[in-house]
């Protein structure tokens, strides 16, 4: 199902203009060119739909992909090297799961994935285009617009942070920044480089709503779900916008439990255990890892909640939704409910009270 200059307006996409040519490369991809400079790379296949804008220029007979810059070189005209090339501005990708982002300014517009949709079919997303096509007023195309001509930010953030991320087109959640490894490496906290990147513990409120204003004092009130590692792009690049600030009581935190053999190459003989900025370890030998869990230092791009298991765990007053659903983290993690006596094994191995 290829877009119509219309969906693609109300999604933010740049539209295809009449004068430019179609050429099925075959396979579901399709390509759009303005002269001999390709703006569009479109892929349309059962369950799997993509649209991507370039700036490549080609050479005439279509049999080479021109430089960009004059330190480049010519490369074969294949859709591979294309994707090498890079595409630019913003981009939508179906693969039962709708996202809508932009690789100028590292933001999403839309992900059905944090809306708490279900996987769509072809039909349904069909019907759901048409209802995001009418549900597009002046205030929402507004909103597509900002988005898609946006241009890419920087944003400082500190340990103590509330922001704020879009569930919907409509409601937005809430969350913290607990903790930032970072920081801490350079306050010479060394036990920190078993992490990669640039990583931040952070924690989501138990709220769903369409105030966008919502206070730190308002929001402190509030349970939240289990705090998880994330990598810092989407609050570096403002896709979660920073709110406020208030001081972290680290004692009232309760942060992700990392334990296990150590991945240190240099050190591997030891295992670990870190609970926010306290660490501690053992030697290897004498002592076995207790099974049953991950080490839990995976770290992703985005937030392992959603609008559903948000609007569960507010209807329950607990997070038991959140461990309890299908997940291997869930269920892998230590802190889960159900793994109660191999927690206290752990703290217990290290000479550590449970609550402490």
């Amino acid at each position: 199902m290829e877009l119509t200059n219309e969906q693609r307006r109300c999604l933010g996409l740049l539209e295809v203009e009449p004068y430019w040519e179609r050429v099925d490369m075959g396979k579901g991809n399709i390509l759009y060119f303005n002269g001999d400079v390709i703006r569009k790379w479109i892929i349309d296949r059962e369950g799997h739909s993509e649209e991507h804008t370039y700036w490549v220029k080609a050479s005439p007979e279509k049999t080479k992909l021109l430089p960009k810059t004059k330190r480049g070189k010519e490369k074969k005209f294949t859709l591979a090297n294309l994707q090498r090339m890079g595409s630019e501005g913003v981009y939508f990708s179906f693969h039962g799961h709708l996202l809508i982002g932009s690789i100028t300014n590292q933001r999403t517009l839309y992900s059905s994935h944090m809306a708490g949709l279900s996987p769509m079919s072809d039909e349904e997303f069909a019907v759901f285009l048409k209802r995001w096509v009418e549900e597009t007023d002046d205030v929402q195309m507004a909103k597509v617009k900002e988005f898609a001509g946006g241009t890419r930010k920087h944003c400082k953030y500190n340990e103590g942070d509330f922001f704020r991320f879009a569930i919907d087109r409509t409601h937005y959640g809430y969350g913290r920044i607990l903790l930032d490894v970072i920081k801490r490496r350079n306050l010479g906290e060394k036990h920190w480089d078993i992490l990669m990147g640039k990583p931040l513990i952070v924690k989501v409120y138990h709220i769903v709503t369409t105030d966008p204003d919502v206070t730190p004092r308002i929001l402190e009130s509030y349970p939240a779900c289990p705090a998880q590692y994330i990598m810092d792009n989407c609050v570096y690049y403002g896709d979660y916008e920073i709110v406020g600030n208030l001081p972290v009581r680290e004692e009232q935190e309760e942060y992700p439990v990392m334990y296990g053999q150590s991945i240190d190459a240099r050190n591997p003989d030891k295992i670990i255990l870190q609970i926010g900025s306290s660490y501690r370890e053992i030697p290897l030998s004498g002592n076995r890892v207790v099974p049953g869990i991950s080490r839990n230092n995976g770290i992703g791009f985005s937030l392992n909640v959603d609008k559903r298991i948000l609007e569960e765990c507010i209807a329950a007053g607990s997070n038991a939704p959140y461990w309890e659903r299908d997940a291997a983290y869930a269920r892998s993690d230590i802190r889960n409910p159900k793994n109660h006596l191999i927690l206290k094994e752990v703290l217990g191995q290290f000479g550590v009270e449970q609550g402490t």
